[in-house]
């Protein structure tokens, strides 16, 4: 016989909502050992003690917040449906089921009261929490950089300069429905996107061109929490971030970093000298398969650079001598010499005016034939193959179940507001199940504990009893 379902509302309903929640459900897990009281201490400026309406609780906000960046929802206005209508969130918000959800109007304003500074401090706080836990050694560091989607389109580009940009308008206007759209030649030196002037274009292989901006991470290579994370406009290239990114984790945290894992985006010569010269030890491939390559086609070719003084010495036994320039040295023979020497026609160095012949010489190049050696080391690969699946599987995490791969806002400092919360939201997660004890930890922890005891056991009743024989 086929049921009915007969739902009659209750007047008067008791829950327990304690009770409501799986013990294994994350927010449990999170709220047991992330303590948010500190966030009033945090935020205590932006208000006033003596005047005012009572404010929406900053802790309030922030579980709010964190919430969303857990399970990826990704606008306000969803997020307070969904804390309305789910038990968890709002037992993880200290929310009673007759109590009113903060509107989304609200989040927006308390997040622009706060700036990007709290967010900050909120991120360096989960840092912290990771430390004291022993998740962060920071002797072996990854880094990364991600293009993320600017909340844009590229129509929104118009160009900088006045003139140029009022004929495109007018251009627009004198367009006829069935027409094409007329082709513009855009650039970021010659246009800025008119409603996220901040963004930039950008792209990556595979890809169309687009508004974006980029993300550059750095994890601590064994537990991959994140230590950093650095918004920048997304036509930014690594290199240029790089070093002072390095040396503000390791200024702020105070770390003894060993060594450097990155790819060849940031595989500048300055970035790996700098490092070395600092006692770091790097694993990043040269940023181009020809550095210092010209330098070792003329050492083949029978060309001897002398160390001591500093010249070349040519196959024919001719001395080169140096010109100093900004990024390398030229070497150079006399033309009376190059036009007399039996080999002018088959030389391979470069020709000048009047039959000058010249050598090139980066002043890095010993640093750079160390690095190609290095660069074939098992070690070497090993590394970074390790990195591939370490740091761009956060990138990954982060796009896929945390709402990273679009902006949620517009501007650099909103952006970076979100590069913080997500990478909290996954350093929170792995303190979770570091502190979340398994069956196997439990019973590995168990096993110890009476193989000590016997031990203990052992000894004492043995000491006993060579006592009583005394």
């Amino acid at each position: 016989m086929q049921g009915i379902n007969h739902y009659q509302p209750q007047l008067f309903v008791y829950v327990n909502l304690e009770k409501l929640i799986p013990k294994n459900h994350i927010l449990r897990k999170l709220d047991k050992i992330f303590n948010l009281s500190f966030v009033r201490k945090l935020t205590a400026k932006y208000y006033c003690d003596s005047n005012g309406r009572p404010s929406i609780d900053p802790e309030l906000f922030f579980r709010m917040i964190l919430i969303g960046y857990i399970f990826g929802i990704k606008h306000d206005r969803r997020l307070c449906e969904d804390i309305t209508c789910n038990v968890a969130y709002r037992w993880y918000c200290k929310l009673n089921l007759d109590d009113d959800v903060p509107d989304h109007s609200s989040l927006s304003k308390i997040r622009d009261r706060y700036g990007s500074e709290v967010f900050e401090n909120f991120f360096d706080k989960v840092v912290e929490e990771c430390r004291i836990n022993g998740l962060v050694k920071g002797e072996s560091i990854m880094t990364d950089g991600s293009l993320i989607d600017a909340n844009t389109s590229i129509d929104s580009m118009i160009a900088k300069d006045k003139d140029i940009a009022k004929a495109e308008v007018n251009a627009l206007k004198e367009r006829k429905a069935t027409d094409r759209m007329p082709n513009r030649k855009i650039s970021n030196e010659t246009h800025i996107s008119k409603s996220d002037p901040d963004s930039s274009l950008a792209k990556k292989e595979g890809t169309a061109r687009a508004l974006r901006y980029k993300m550059h991470s750095t994890i601590d290579a064994d537990s991959r929490v994140i230590l950093d994370s650095q918004i920048t406009t997304g036509a930014t290239h690594d290199t240029k971030v790089y070093l002072e990114r390095i040396k503000y984790i390791k200024t702020k945290y105070k770390l003894n970093i060993k060594e450097a894992i990155a790819d060849r985006g940031y595989g500048a010569i300055d970035n790996i000298k700098s490092l070395n010269e600092e006692g770091i030890t790097t694993y990043i491939p040269l940023f181009s398969n020809r550095s210092g390559s010209t330098a070792k086609e003329m050492a083949d070719a029978g060309f001897k650079y002398d160390y001591t003084n500093d010249r070349y010495m040519c196959p024919e036994g001719k001395i080169m001598y140096p010109k100093r320039h900004k990024d390398t040295t030229s070497y150079h023979a006399k033309i009376s010499t190059c036009k007399t020497c039996p080999s002018f026609t088959a030389c391979v160095a470069k020709s000048r005016k009047g039959g000058e012949r010249v050598v090139l010489r980066n002043p890095n190049q010993d640093l750079f034939e160390k690095e190609i050696l290095r660069m074939q080391e098992e070690i070497f690969h090993k590394k970074l193959k390790e990195r591939m699946w370490k740091i761009e599987g956060i990138f990954s995490e982060a796009k896929n179940m945390h709402g990273l791969s679009r902006a949620k806002y517009r501007g650099l400092q909103k952006m970076q507001i979100q590069a913080h919360m997500t990478s909290a939201t996954q350093n929170l997660k792995r303190l979770v199940i570091s502190l979340t004890p398994t069956f196997i930890t439990v019973l590995l922890q168990y096993i110890s504990l009476e193989f000590w005891k016997s031990i203990i056991c052992t000894i004492k009743y043995k000491t006993s009893n060579s006592f009583s024989y005394i």
